[in-house]
């Protein structure tokens, strides 16, 4: 009885390798170039406040709260950027004096060294207040989306109930109450954080429970709680870390919204938010415009830059891609 062969193949064919998950996300995503010099940017203002601020404080030996007598002019209008101190006249520069890249604020300090260590209050309350939040809402999410009966109408209710009230307002109030400080800061954010991913987790979930796998890993025997964070929880992680990049930019203008106003994190610590309340106290922003300038855009390209990745982020993890 003959045999039957397969036919050869020529020795120049090959079959194309499989992508996997990776492979393809970062195909789709190195093409979004906005997204890219995004994080371009994103990565830059870290290595900046953290390793950026207290180099700079060095080299020029500055230190972000030291305040310079000659700093200011006789009549008290701080330095324009790229300037010297001025001389005991108190207006003429004085060009063996201390050099001042971004000028100096109202009291005399150094806005180039003050706006990179406000760089590290803005991206630490941001990042912290955002994993608090995204880790409260995730476990509220998957309880009530998965286990729905009292635990749903529990959760959901509170869900509903917090997104009803004026988040900025109550946060406000809530400052006021307790008083300002670092930690006093990631609370206030994170109380009124939590509850936008414990409505996105809750109805992914309810879309996903019913789904085969979750049937096959409960005739396995998997427990509940293995379901849950083994099974549904990956399938969320798209969705959440796109999510995750609105919340920080969010939160970024929380935190800077709260120094604003004077509660968020004391004096004499630099904030993004309190360098631009300083820039514009007293009408200073008329004298020197760039007081409230440069801080302002320093808030406002970071805020962008997440946006942006964030919108990158999702074309790239979407299912469907153009050819």
């Amino acid at each position: 009885m003959s045999s039957i062969t397969a036919p050869a193949l020529p020795e120049d064919e090959t079959f194309p390798a499989a992508r996997g998950a990776f492979e393809d996300f970062w195909r789709r995503f190195h093409r979004d170039y906005v997204a890219l010099a995004a994080i371009c940017f994103i990565v830059f203002t870290i290595f900046a406040a953290v390793l950026g601020a207290p180099l700079a404080a060095w080299l020029t030996g500055h230190p972000p709260d030291q305040q310079y007598v000659n700093g200011l002019t006789i009549d008290g209008i701080p330095l324009p950027p790229m300037s010297h101190e001025v001389g005991p006249d108190g207006v003429t520069p004085n060009p063996h004096g201390e050099f001042f890249i971004l000028g100096t604020d109202k009291l005399g300090r150094d806005v180039f060294v003050r706006l990179l260590y406000g760089a590290r209050i803005s991206l630490f309350v941001a990042f912290t207040a955002t994993s608090v939040a995204l880790l409260i809402g995730v476990v509220l999410g998957l309880i009530a989306g998965y286990y729905r009966a009292v635990g749903d109408a529990i959760i959901s209710r509170g869900i509903e109930t917090a997104m009803a009230f004026p988040a900025l307002l109550f946060a406000v109030g809530l400052a006021a109450v307790i008083g300002a400080g670092l930690l006093n800061v990631i609370v206030v954010i994170t109380i009124f954080s939590w509850y936008y991913p414990a409505r996105v987790v809750r109805s992914a979930v309810l879309s996903l429970r019913q789904a085969q796998f979750v049937e096959a890993a409960h005739m396995v025997g998997a427990s509940h709680r293995r379901v849950m964070f083994t099974h549904l929880l990956p399938q969320l992680t798209a969705p959440l870390i796109v999510y995750a990049t609105g919340v920080i930019a969010a939160n970024i203008l929380f935190e800077a919204g709260l120094s604003y106003l004077g509660l968020g994190v004391p004096p004499p610590t630099a904030s993004w938010g309190q360098m631009l309340s300083d820039g514009v106290s007293g009408g200073l922003y008329r004298v020197q415009p760039w007081l409230a300038l440069i801080p302002g855009l320093a808030l406002a390209s970071l805020m962008l830059s997440f946006q942006l990745l964030g919108d990158g982020l999702r074309d790239a993890l979407a299912t469907k891609s153009a050819a």
